[in-house]
C-alpha cells in the first residue's frame, strides 16, 4: 500500500513491517508452538507477531542489516552459551531501531497517550531517534540504551507466578512512567533479551553501568548487575499484572493440549516446555 515511510518521511510503497524482528518470531515458534498468543487476547491464535504498514523497502533493508548482525553476533551466540560480547556500533543501532519501532506503535495505537504527561517527551524522543537512524547522529538528549540478558530462573523471593516464562519467552513492549512524573522509560523485550531506554529520570548512570550500550563499541558480560529501581520494580509489577489476565477458554485449552499430545516428549524438552515446567514445579510457592 502507498503511504509515508515512518523513517524517511517519503511517500512510497509501504511494507508490512514486523515490530519484533522476524527472526525472533521464527525462533520463538521453533522453540515453542507453531502459534503465538497475546496475553490480552488468549483465545486468539496467531502465526506471526505484530506488524504494521510502517516502512519503505529501503528502511526495511537498513534495519535488516543490523538485525542480521544482532542475530549472528549476539542472539544465537547467547542462546548457545556465550557470555562475553565485544560489540560495535551495530548493537546500538539495532537496539534503537527496535525501541523506535515499539515507540511508533505505541504512539499510533495507544490513543490515550495523546493526553498523557509523557506525550510531548515521547515525540521528542521519536524525532531524535529517527535522526540517528537516518543520519547516524548519536542522540544528544535521549542517548541511553540498555540490554539485560536473562536466563532460566533458578529461584525468586516473590509470590509471582510465570516468572520464568516472562523472563525467557515473552515478547512485550510498553512505556513505563510513574505517578510522580519523575521518570519515563521506553521498554521492549523478547525471549532472553530486555531492552530499555531511560529518557527521563533522576541520576542513574552508576546504576546502569553493567547494562548500558555504548554507541560505538564496548563489552557486555553476563551475569550483569542491575540495581536501577524503576526497572526492577516494573518487572515485578509487569509479571504480576500479566498473571491477572484470563487464561484461554476451555476450547482453546483443548487445542493447546491436543498440540502438546502430538509429541509430549518433544514439547517438554523444548524451551517453552522447560520454562512452563520450571514455573510450575520448581518455582511455584
Amino acid at each position: 500500500m502507498k503511504g509515508i515511510c515512518a523513517l524517511y518521511d517519503n511517500e512510497t510503497e509501504l511494507m508490512e513491517s514486523h515490530i519484533f524482528p522476524k527472526f525472533i518470531i521464527k525462533n520463538t515458534k521453533k522453540t515453542g508452538s507453531q502459534y503465538l498468543r497475546r496475553v490480552v487476547e488468549p483465545n486468539k491464535r496467531e502465526q506471526d507477531g505484530p506488524k504494521s504498514y510502517l516502512l519503505s523497502f529501503r528502511a526495511e533493508q537498513e534495519f535488516a542489516t543490523r538485525e542480521k548482525w544482532f542475530a549472528e553476533n549476539v542472539y544465537v551466540p547467547y542462546l548457545n552459551g556465550k557470555r562475553r560480547f565485544e560489540y560495535n556500533e551495530n548493537l546500538y543501532y539495532f537496539s534503537i531501531s527496535f525501541l523506535w519501532r515499539t515507540l511508533i506503535l505505541q504512539l499510533r495505537t495507544e490513543t490515550k497517550l495523546k493526553t498523557d504527561w509523557t506525550y510531548s517527551t515521547l515525540l521528542k524522543v521519536e524525532k531524535e531517534w529517527k535522526s540517528f537512524l537516518t543520519n547516524d547522529k548519536v542522540p544528544k538528549n535521549y542517548h541511553n540504551v540498555n540490554l539485560l540478558f536473562t536466563d532460566r530462573i533458578e529461584s525468586h523471593n516473590t509470590e509471582l507466578t510465570g516468572v520464568d516464562f516472562y523472563m525467557t519467552r515473552a515478547m512485550d513492549a510498553t512505556i513505563v512512567d510513574n505517578q510522580n512524573h519523575t521518570f519515563i522509560i521506553i521498554y521492549a523485550k523478547f525471549n532472553r533479551f530486555i531492552f530499555w531506554s531511560v529518557v527521563k529520570s533522576p541520576e542513574f548512570l552508576d546504576e546502569l553501568y553493567d547494562v548500558e550500550i555504548n554507541p560505538k563499541k564496548g563489552i557486555l558480560e553476563v551475569p550483569q548487575g542491575l540495581v536501577y529501581e524503576p526497572i526492577t520494580s516494573f518487572l515485578t509489577h509487569r509479571i504480576e499484572k500479566i498473571a491477572e489476565f484470563p487464561r484461554p477458554n476451555q476450547s482453546e485449552q483443548d487445542k493447546i493440549e491436543k498440540e502438546i499430545m502430538k509429541d509430549p516428549d518433544k514439547f517438554w524438552k523444548s524451551d517453552v516446555g522447560q520454562s512452563l515446567y520450571n514455573d510450575k514445579f520448581n518455582l511455584e510457592k
